[in-house]
């Protein structure tokens, strides 16, 4: 049976069983309610609202994005793709391994590609291609929980966002450089390794985890005593940044980091302190980057390095 939000010409249609993957692994709980459907939920205590206002099968096709907002999720997806008003054409867009990059006219902006590890060729091309849309309409994109979507609606919204008149531009490579060492009380989501020789006494949550890392579902205790928070934008592109914040203790500030961050005004609105992210003031090089699997994007030549602040 379809749900009552479900459409043919959603743009993100897919499976009931594919979409609650989604949901979970970024970090929401699906309980179930009186009217044999599933509420959306933080850690199976605070529900936002109803999902789904029936039982449906894995086979059942939904707007999964249009449920997740429905039932109070997805804000932050929302007013980001929705900042986006410049209609320019884009140019192009290039789905790396590592980074995707949308180019239209002046604006250039990054994303983390998907998750590797994934079976099968596909695609999110849809006929038409995707050059010669606009950059607004691209970034509409990040309103799905289909990860290749995510990651080109990302790029598009960081091409808007993510220039040197947008934001403070600054001379350290990384946002976690604003932090002194050791680093004690910081929380760190996501492994960035290369600040745990400054930062020694930060602890890393990783989905993942090395040595002494938090394994993320062990991390409640100590995102609640955190005094400061890092959390790589990553999260952005997977969807968990929404249910995550909600476990950040209320004191703690709050950092998103990574060439990912889009650095816009909205962030700083949706419960988010800091951002740092990346501008590309080089194009070409960056594509090229891109292309020949490039992993560590933020280099002198072609980026700079933006923060806002609230």
């Amino acid at each position: 049976m379809a749900s009552s939000l479900t459409h043919p010409s959603a743009a993100d249609m897919m499976s009931w069983s594919r979409a609650k993957a989604f949901l979970l692994n970024a970090g929401w709980s699906l309980d179930d309610n009186s009217r044999g459907g599933s509420d959306l939920c933080f850690d199976h205590k605070t529900s936002l609202g109803q999902l789904t206002d029936h039982e449906l099968v894995d086979d059942d096709q939904v707007d999964a994005h249009a449920l997740l907002r429905a039932a109070g999720g997805g804000v932050l997806d929302r007013k980001l793709a929705d900042s986006v008003e410049d209609a320019t054409t884009v140019d192009e867009v290039l789905v790396g391994l590592n980074w995707t990059i949308v180019r239209a006219g002046p604006f250039v902006g990054i994303a983390r590609s998907p998750q590797r590890g994934t079976g099968g060729a596909r695609t999110v091309r849809q006929g038409e291609p995707i050059a010669g849309r606009s950059l607004s309409c691209l970034a509409q994109w990040l309103c799905s929980l289909d990860p290749l979507r995510r990651s080109v609606g990302l790029a598009a919204v960081n091409a808007y966002w993510n220039r040197p008149e947008r934001g403070t531009v600054v001379s350290h490579k990384w946002g976690l450089a604003a932090f002194d060492p050791p680093g004690d009380g910081l929380v760190i989501i996501g492994g960035f390794r290369q600040a745990q020789k400054r930062l020694f006494a930060a602890r890393i949550v990783e989905r993942e985890p090395k040595d002494n890392d938090i394994p993320e579902d062990e991390s409640s205790v100590a995102l609640q005593s955190a005094r400061a928070v890092a959390i790589t934008a990553q999260t952005l592109m997977n969807g968990s940044l929404e249910p995550l914040l909600n476990r950040v203790g209320q004191q703690a500030e709050r950092l998103l980091v990574g060439p990912s961050a889009p650095v816009a005004p909205v962030v700083l609105e949706s419960g988010i302190d800091r951002v740092s992210g990346l501008a590309i003031t080089d194009g070409d090089a960056a594509a090229s980057f891109i292309k020949e699997t490039g992993t560590m994007i933020a280099l002198d030549h072609m980026t700079a390095q933006l923060e806002l602040a609230r």
